[in-house]
């Protein structure tokens, strides 16, 4: 079901931005609304009184930023293990953790065949429940929607140490679909692509 594949989100922030409206393929889900073209991040429209008061604004890279992260300045404190107003989830979910203490690592979600059928995997969390996540792909900072039907990631609330190759980084979980190989303490995604988001219960 094409409803599974939900919204996207940039890393931090509580809006979120069209999915795909394809299993296979980066179609843009229909919308009652017309969406603007990314703004370019600056001090002013990196900030998140700027994005919270312009939540449908995708933010990009400025001219010049190494960091390829929508904060002009950048905030690891807006999502934590403890739930920010700036988290996306419902009351009682939060954005989970990441990295080697995080809830995928800890769960074990290692390589597993993905369904080829339905563009997705069956993750095993205990006999003999199985919890599903869809290769739902991503929507690129440029805003195009990318690898639907591919690969799946989805955001942490833990950002990566910082170091000058990885400020603009944060842990995910990522698994391609047409490979068994999931990577639970993924480090690569950047801050300011939109991603998946899969709540955890408080």
């Amino acid at each position: 079901d094409v409803g599974t594949l939900g919204l996207v989100y940039q890393w931090g922030r509580k809006d979120p931005f069209l999915g795909s409206s394809s299993i296979s393929e980066g179609v843009d889900a229909k919308s009652t609304i017309n969406w603007p073209e990314p703004i370019r991040s600056s001090s002013t429209t990196g900030s998140i009184d700027y994005v919270t008061s312009h939540p449908i604004n995708l933010i990009c890279l400025p001219e010049r930023n190494e960091y390829y992260d929508w904060q002009y300045l950048q905030d690891d404190t807006r999502w934590q293990s403890n739930k920010t107003i700036y988290d996306p989830c419902p009351a009682g979910w939060r954005v989970p953790d990441g990295g080697e203490n995080g809830i995928w690592n800890v769960a074990d979600f290692s390589d597993t065949p993905s369904d080829r059928v339905n563009y997705g995997k069956s993750f095993n969390i205990s006999t003999p429940s199985t919890t599903w996540y869809p290769a739902s792909g991503y929507r690129e900072y440029s805003n195009q929607l990318s690898d639907v039907g591919e690969l799946g990631h989805y955001w942490s609330v833990t950002p990566v140490e910082s170091s000058s190759q990885s400020k603009n980084q944060a842990y995910d979980l990522y698994f391609l679909y047409y490979s068994d190989f999931v990577d639970p303490v993924d480090d690569f995604p950047i801050r300011i692509d939109a991603l998946s988001v899969r709540c955890q219960k408080e």
